[in-house]
């Protein structure tokens, strides 16, 4: 976050060259709006302040509320199973008495805060304690860019938490605590992304020995996590097998909405603009597309292909013959020769077409007018020496009076 408005980083950059983000920032705020048309400077309006204010406002939407312990709290006394109830009864119960003592760090309606923290109660107030220390040293991968670096066998952990922001000794290794919900659709966990399962997440805080050397030997180490049973006990929390699989299941299935998974993709009503919109829709927007025209997730090749956003030509791929040809029925055979896959649809475009031909089959017609075949590829993909037909009916004309363009991807070339 730049620490002025009227900088132009890369993010807010990009948003000002496109005026449907500029109207809606004039929207959220109308005193920049004011201040940035009076000095002529529309970085006073987007920049990486306005931009962080924006994403800021936004995630405090992000909260799930129809998980099963939601429903649970809510009345339902049906709505967990019987192995995620003894797992919410080990996360609320403390350590010292049987259980795993969750909530002393993830406490409130979010699960990301101390039980004493005054933002459970709505204050709001940022409080440095919710920052802890549980051993856990860079991804693997941090240790071989190290190494590479000729900091050879004497790795240790290079990201110090919150230290790199404080600069204080006390804040050594320590690291946010977040939230718990949704985990089910996470594939890292704890900032190195070092854990993959959520049973292992618990499994780690069962033994209470740190995962790295380094950041395990730092004054800052949470005794919390290494003898959450208190002084003169064993490490860890001592559950047996069976109850961290329940633990597991209550913080896995427990704590997630399915639906939740959906409710921020934009659906083709959302991205309605000329009838919702109609003044973004004069500023460029686009009915069906984000207002940046890229794709909704990832924007790589691929993603945009299945967003049908963009389209691979991939005829020198392919081996067009005719297998017959009867009256107005021509049967061709597609062969993949290329030494790679072809994805997503295939989409066989007829081009050339004489004056007064015309195809009666075909799927529809392109943007210019030329009349595709969509061909659902078997399990999305045509490998190479792959062969598929594809019969066209025309009205006049011969085999051999019209050629083919393919594409690969979805909506309409």
């Amino acid at each position: 976050m730049c620490t002025k408005a009227g900088s132009s980083p890369f993010q807010s950059a990009e948003l000002l060259k496109i005026p449907a983000f500029t109207k809606l920032f004039r929207d959220a705020f109308p005193e920049e709006a004011a201040e940035a048309d009076t000095k002529k400077d529309l970085t006073i309006l987007v920049n990486e302040q306005t931009v962080f204010r924006a994403t800021a406002s936004f995630l405090r939407t992000v909260v799930t509320r129809a998980t099963p312990f939601d429903k649970f709290l809510a009345g339902d006394n049906a709505a967990m199973t019987p192995s995620q109830l003894r797992g919410a009864q080990l996360f609320f119960t403390k350590a010292q008495d049987g259980g795993a003592g969750c909530a002393g760090c993830h406490s409130g309606p979010m699960l990301n805060k101390q039980t004493n923290d005054p933002d459970v109660a709505g204050i709001g107030q940022f409080v440095e304690e919710n920052f802890f220390n549980v051993g856990i040293g860079d991804h693997p991968v941090q240790a071989l860019n190290a190494e590479a670096r000729g900091h050879g066998t004497a790795y240790h952990a290079e990201d110090t938490g919150r230290e790199e922001v404080t600069h204080k000794p006390s804040d050594l290794f320590k690291f946010r605590s977040m939230t718990l919900r949704q985990l089910k659709d996470a594939r890292g966990f704890f900032h190195s992304g070092s854990f993959t399962k959520v049973r292992d997440v618990v499994s780690y805080f069962n033994d209470g020995i740190p995962a790295d050397p380094t950041a395990g030997a730092a004054a800052t180490l949470e005794p919390r996590f290494t003898y959450p049973r208190g002084n003169g006990t064993e490490r860890g929390l001592g559950l047996t097998a069976s109850q961290i699989d329940d633990l597991a299941e209550f913080l896995e299935n427990g704590l997630y909405d399915p639906s939740f998974v959906t409710t921020f993709q934009p659906t083709v009503d959302d991205l309605a603009f000329s009838t919702k919109r109609p003044d973004l829709a004069a500023l460029g927007a686009k009915d069906g597309l984000m207002l940046s025209g890229l794709a909704i997730d990832d924007n790589d090749p691929l993603a945009r292909r299945d967003q049908g956003l963009e389209f691979l030509d991939v005829t020198a791929q392919a081996k067009v013959t005719l297998s017959s040809s009867s009256g107005q029925q021509d049967a061709w055979v597609i062969t993949n020769t290329s030494s790679s896959v072809i994805d997503t649809h295939l989409l066989v475009i007829v081009t050339g077409l004489p004056a007064g031909v015309t195809i009666s089959n075909a799927s529809s017609k392109t943007k210019s007018g030329e009349p595709y075949f969509r061909v659902f590829l078997p399990n999305g993909v045509m490998n190479p020496g792959q062969s598929i037909g594809v019969n066209v009916v025309r009205s006049g004309g011969s085999s051999g009076s019209y050629t083919f363009k393919l594409s690969s991807g979805q909506g309409k070339p």
